[in-house]
């Protein structure tokens, strides 16, 4: 070499083919490719993702929402006789009929007794007859109703502690109203959700098709999946898990950009 001379640069170009023996059948798999990609498929399950009420389902809602919107009889009644109570309405003696009828009997037995010993004595009509009459009569009287009203006093007490329940249950039948509510948007929710996965398949399927097209005939690109997820209903919480979305391409089409933005935009439809 002689001195000061500079190295000459040397470009090497080489090319790999496939052998004789596997081009066929390696153009066939191209053709085939080519004749996926420009095809229809694939598509998403034909039918509901979601499951719909079963009869029974339905009936019992529905017998449920006309329960809750007629009431319940038997709480109405023990609210009118909880404000009777505690309106006094019971304190008067004569609201009580057999009571009444009691003292009426006994009573008739003391005037009997005590006119004949004054008639006996003849002194019936008397003063000392009069007097002797109604404090006996009063005597009864404090015997038969006496204990009477410290019962209802003591009844009203009781009711006193159970008025708050009674006034509280009307918010059952409001509450199983909402449950039957709550039931069905879980459903049309499903539905919704069902559509949505529909679309956003449909969006993405071109996609899908080149990115697996591409990789067949050897680019370099991630491989995608296509799969369909039942859509579920809580019932309990009234969400859903799973969209249904006939997609699996999470995190998988963050290699390029046009691609991450679509996966990225997929999966925010199921947030």
């Amino acid at each position: 070499m002689s001195k000061g001379s500079n190295p000459s640069s040397i470009t090497t170009t080489s090319s790999q083919e496939p052998s004789d023996f596997i081009r066929p059948y390696f153009q066939q798999a191209v053709d085939s490719a080519q004749d996926l990609y420009e095809g229809s498929t694939p598509n998403f399950f034909p039918n509901a993702t979601y499951t719909d009420f079963a009869p029974e389902t339905s009936t019992a809602l529905n017998l449920t929402s006309a329960r809750a919107l007629a009431g319940n009889p038997l709480l109405n009644q023990s609210q009118t006789e909880a404000s009777n109570i505690l309106s006094g309405n019971y304190l008067n003696p004569s609201t009580n009929p057999y009571s009444k009828a009691l003292y009426d009997q006994m009573a008739g037995d003391v005037i009997s007794d005590v006119n004949s010993q004054f008639t006996s004595a003849g002194r019936f009509g008397s003063g000392a007859n009069q007097e002797i009459l109604t404090q006996e009569l009063g005597q009864l009287a404090n015997q038969v109703y006496g204990d009477q009203y410290n019962r209802e006093r003591d009844i009203m007490a009781n009711t006193m502690a159970t008025a708050p329940g009674l006034g509280e249950m009307d918010y059952n039948d409001i509450a199983r109203l909402q449950g039957v509510g709550v039931e069905k948007e879980s459903l049309e929710q499903a539905k919704l959700q069902d559509a949505i996965a529909r679309y956003d398949y449909e969006q993405q399927k071109p996609y899908i098709k080149l990115n697996q097209y591409l990789g067949s005939l050897g680019a370099s690109v991630p491989s995608n999946t296509i799969e369909t997820s039942p859509v579920f209903r809580n019932t309990g919480a009234g969400l859903l898990k799973g969209a249904g979305t006939g997609l699996n391409i999470a995190g998988q089409l963050g290699v390029n950009p046009l691609y991450g933005a679509i996966g990225g935009g997929l999966l925010g439809g199921f947030a």
